[in-house]
Formats: C-alpha cells, structure tokens, sequence
C-alpha cells in the first residue's frame, strides 16, 4: 500500500525538486512559475501524519513570514490551503493537492507584490471560515453572491443591517409582515413591498444573514486569541489587525512618555 508521501512524490509537478523523502516526509524546493521565487525557489518539508498532508518551509521565515495568519501562514509554521487537510490516499488526490500548493503560493507572490491577498482565494480564519463558506455556498445558491460580497467587505449591507431584525438569537426568521429586506416589491398591488412572509427564499435569506452573524463573530473571537498569544506582525500586508494594535500599543507608550 502506497503512503500519503509515496503518492506525492510521484505526483509531484515539474516545479518541484525532490531532495529527499521518506514514508512520513518529503523535503524539496517549489520553483513555481510567476513568483519571486521561479529561480531560488521555496524550501519545503512536506508530511502526512495518519495520511493527512501538511506543508510548510523548512525554515520557517527563510522566504515567507514565519507566522502571518493575513498570509495563511498559521501557527504551527504550516500553510494554511484550506478548511481541512486530506487525506492523501489516491493519485488523483495527490495532483490536486499540489495544485492547490501552487495556487498557494502564487497567492503568496501577489500578496508580497500588493500587501493583499487575493479574496477570491481564501476563506476566514479559524472557526469563522467554516461559517464563511456556509455563507459563501447559501449566497450562491440564492443568486445572492454580489449582496453577500459587499457586506464581507463591511460595506452597509442588508445583510448585516441589525435594525432590519431579520433573525432571532436562534437564527430563525422573524418579521414576517415587514418588507423583504431585499427591497422586493410585487408587480401587481401598486408596486407593494413584498413582506417576508411571501418570500419564497425566505428561509434561505435568514440562513444566509445567521451565517453571517457566526462568521464574525468567530472571526472577532480568532484575532482575540491571536492579539493575547503575543503574535507579531510582519509588516507585509497592507491591512493587519496585529500592526494596528501594536500601532495603538506604541502610541500610547509614546504619549505616556510624552507626559
């Protein structure tokens, strides 16, 4: 029976160089096309503890920050490619994990560019991104994709709107004689607003804003813990929460020196 590494090795693309591999680890360098490192390339060490694949330099902070969770670089020094790790059990998978190890990276080379990762490539961190792609998936499938980008990118938002009262605590619908929160009106009746009662994706709208709500929630509770565990910033991304409370942090030292 081939082991996670054996299938990797021999999936592995033309970027990467195997130097040295073992049942339970593979070390190499990734030189993928279109990144600041095609030519030095990326140190790796690659492992599969119980088959479950995971990635990360072989120094951490050589080429990528050592820890930088806007990078996806989490705390134990691995890379962050998705909710979960798979289980690297055919071939087949095999090759799709290291697609995603390429996108990966080339993601990490628009973020040393720009200072921003591509949206469109991750999800949130910690617990929030279970509730992130939950919310991802409900949008989609309420043709509701385009409203749900602009409230997770903290633009007003019925979505996010507490004074519309569209859930309880619970998560279920409330409201049901008020308009539809979307603005839907009735094309017969003088053009009336559409109470939330009619609505036929009323339960999904309701879903999509609990979703919503846990996603953020989750997210404050991540930077929380993040913040107290004394993580640094790298300075590489244009928005961090990290830099800003170190910034407020070094203010309020100077000011108190200042007195």
């Amino acid at each position: 029976m081939s082991t996670a590494c054996s299938l990797l090795v021999r999936a592995a693309p033309a970027w990467f160089e195997t130097r040295r591999s073992t049942t339970v680890e593979i070390v190499g360098v990734a030189r993928v096309p279109g990144t600041p490192w095609s030519t030095n390339g990326v140190e790796l060490r690659i492992s599969a503890p119980g088959g479950r694949v995971e990635a990360g330099e072989t120094v951490p902070g050589t080429r990528l920050p050592a820890r930088c969770p806007e990078r996806h670089v989490q705390g134990d020094r691995t890379f962050c490619l998705g909710l979960r790790r798979p289980t690297i059990d055919t071939s087949e998978v095999a090759e799709v994990w290291w697609d995603q190890l390429r996108q990966y990276l080339r993601c990490q080379a628009i973020a040393v560019r720009t200072g921003v990762w591509p949206p469109a490539h991750a999800l949130d961190h910690g617990e929030a991104g279970v509730h992130h792609e939950r919310a991802l998936a409900l949008a989609e499938e309420a043709g509701l994709s385009e409203d749900y980008a602009t409230a997770w990118l903290g633009e007003p938002s019925w979505i996010t709107d507490p004074d519309l009262r569209i859930i309880d605590r619970r998560g279920d619908p409330i409201n049901g004689r008020a308009p539809c929160p979307r603005g839907c009106r009735r094309r017969a009746s003088r053009n009336a607003p559409v109470p939330r009662r009619k609505c036929p994706r009323r339960a999904q709208l309701a879903a999509l804003v609990h979703a919503e709500r846990l996603r953020r929630e989750a997210l404050e509770d991540y930077w929380r813990i993040v913040l107290a565990d004394g993580t640094t910033c790298c300075r590489t991304m244009r928005a961090c929460p990290i830099r800003d409370s170190e910034d407020r942090a070094a203010e309020a030292a100077a000011g108190s020196v200042g007195r």
